[in-house]
């Protein structure tokens, strides 16, 4: 009898684990500028296309099915920062990444940077996520700063900005703009999204 309720127990046990659902995690990953805002542009390679190459490389090597990724933008559109604050919080994520890319007058810049805001209602998780981003990529120019951009300030949930390289830097520019680059870069993110 004592065996009986044993076998019992590991199989209500069992059937329970069984059913029990893992919770989604819901990510949302800003794709700066697009439509009529290019961003950066140096040598032909703009901003808006790059973010956008980045995002789709991203979502497409995300295995994990209790992850879902939605993007701002899936196409080259202009998006306020207003609609995108708006949109982002409508959709209540568990956390969000902005990607851009930069650029400067001194060739020789590079390097990526992460911004948070102290403004944010979550800058604990914030901070938390640009640490996690910051030892993502196995660089040693990598930055995190505070800044109060306007999406790092009116969205309600964790976030973070990152500045992915220089386009004026040319081995930056190569990360940014090879599928090469672009995959390593869409792994470092993605391992912090898993």
């Amino acid at each position: 009898m004592k065996n009986l309720s044993k076998f019992i127990g590991f199989a209500l046990l069992a059937i329970t684990m069984a059913f029990t659902t893992v919770e989604k995690k819901l990510i949302v990953i800003d794709v700066s500028h697009g439509g009529k805002d290019p961003g950066t542009s140096v040598s032909g390679f703009n901003e808006k296309e790059i973010a956008l190459n980045i995002a789709n490389k991203i979502k497409e090597l995300n295995k994990n099915s209790n992850v879902e990724i939605i993007l701002t933008r899936d196409t080259d559109k202009f998006l306020s920062l207003n609609e995108r604050a708006e949109q982002i919080n409508g959709l209540r994520p568990d956390f969000v990444i902005s990607l851009h890319a930069n650029a400067t007058d001194n060739e020789k810049e590079s390097g990526k940077e992460i911004f948070i805001s102290d403004k944010n209602k979550h800058k604990e998780k914030s901070g938390d996520l640009a640490l996690k981003l910051f030892y993502s990529f196995n660089d040693r120019n990598v930055e995190i700063k505070k800044a109060d951009f306007y999406l790092l300030k009116n969205v309600d949930y964790p976030i973070a900005l990152i500045e992915l390289g220089y386009l004026t830097n040319e081995y930056d520019r190569e990360i940014l703009t090879t599928e090469k680059g672009l995959s390593e870069l869409a792994e470092s993110i993605l391992s912090v999204i898993k």
